[in-house]
């Protein structure tokens, strides 16, 4: 049977290191931790492996978002009439999205869990507020945006959680699409196959010139803004055969004017490129106010405030990515930000919908 791992393309250097390094864990139950840029297919490959190993469980997917350092133990441990995440997964994996943007407390939790693993994935356990002892066999494998040595630098991950990963399994760096040139092509045509199934379509081959542009581009979005370029060609031209530069979206083509340009993306999940002409950014830190240049800046990403715990909402401030590869944490003072979009010269956006920011 084919499974998702079989869709994957690892002509480059980059992507043969990747597979040297899950070849081992493949069957087994060690954790593991995925390291990338967002949208460069971490959660592919956590699905990819479940998919081929031997477990019959369910692929339990958690965003960090979800974890609470109050509720964190009750979330997997389960109450006393109520089964919690590890009896969800028994047999299966639970793989932990974005894990570097939880608290250390957390992190501390997830820690103990892998620590009380047998080899095989056995974790006895009971269920908060009850003494029956249960056992389940549960697979971790969580993912990250950060940059995973400033990460451990600043303090971003628990030291005794990155030990028992390096310890029992492997910390693996999934590569962005700009350093896997080599893929893109084959990528390509893969995507334009499933389109052509999933459209109608007869799309049978790309030119030259158009793999050149694709190929030349930095895709600052990874796969996803890759399979976006491609479904759509496919989707809105009915009766095409050969993909020409003329298809191609302009910002691709044209790399000067989109310079600048960012990749947004909404609470409610809208996505689209921009150009910020608000010339700063307003900044409250815990400490201090910050005048910030969007041009230093490469992610702003929404994240939960850990230090601020109503009893019914929970809220949410920025973290904030600089170029240089350091970070801080703040919230966005100014009640609008101006964007320059392909639909709108000056569209306004409420900086507490942002999603994130990937600025290029």
């Amino acid at each position: 049977m084919a499974t998702l791992l079989d869709r994957v393309i690892f002509n480059s250097e980059a992507m043969q290191q990747v597979q040297k390094d899950l070849e081992p864990f493949i069957d087994s139950a060690a954790p593991l931790l995925f390291c990338g840029e967002t949208k460069s297919g971490m959660g592919f490959y956590a699905q990819a492996l479940h998919e081929i190993s031997q477990r019959t469980g369910k692929f339990l997917v958690i965003s960090a978002f979800a974890l609470d350092e109050k509720t964190v133990k009750q979330q997997f441990l389960g109450g006393k009439d109520q089964p919690g995440w590890l009896e969800e997964a028994h047999g299966g994996t639970i793989f932990i999205r974005r894990v570097s943007e939880t608290s250390l407390a957390v992190q501390q939790v997830l820690w103990q869990l892998i620590g009380n693993q047998s080899v095989d994935g056995r974790i006895p356990f009971s269920r908060r507020g009850d003494t029956q002892s249960l056992e389940v066999n549960v697979r971790f494998m969580y993912s990250m945006t950060h940059d995973f040595n400033l990460a451990v630098q600043d303090g971003l991950l628990h030291r005794d959680f990155v030990d028992e990963i390096k310890k029992r399994g492997k910390i693996v760096h999934i590569p962005p699409l700009r350093e896997r040139k080599e893929d893109i092509i084959r990528i390509v045509a893969n995507l334009i196959e499933r389109g052509n199934q999933e459209y109608q379509q007869h799309v049978t081959a790309m030119n030259e010139e158009a793999q050149t542009i694709l190929t030349d581009y930095p895709w600052p979005g990874n796969i996803d803004e890759l399979k976006r370029v491609i479904d759509t060609i496919v989707a809105r031209n009915p009766g095409l055969q050969v993909i020409t530069a003329e298809q191609l979206p302009e910002y691709i083509k044209n790399q000067e004017a989109a310079e600048g340009k960012c990749s947004f993306r909404l609470k409610d999940d809208v996505r689209f490129w921009g150009h910020i002409l608000s010339p700063t950014l307003h900044i409250q830190t815990e400490s201090k106010k910050l005048t910030l240049n969007p041009g230093d800046l490469a992610e702003i990403v929404r994240v939960e405030d850990t230090r601020f715990a109503p009893p019914r909402f929970k809220h949410f401030i920025f973290k904030f990515k600089f170029k240089g590869g350091s970070q801080i944490i703040g919230n966005i003072l100014d009640k609008t930000l101006q964007v320059e979009t392909s639909f709108d010269d000056s569209y306004t956006i409420n900086p507490q919908d942002l999603y994130s920011v990937l600025l290029s």
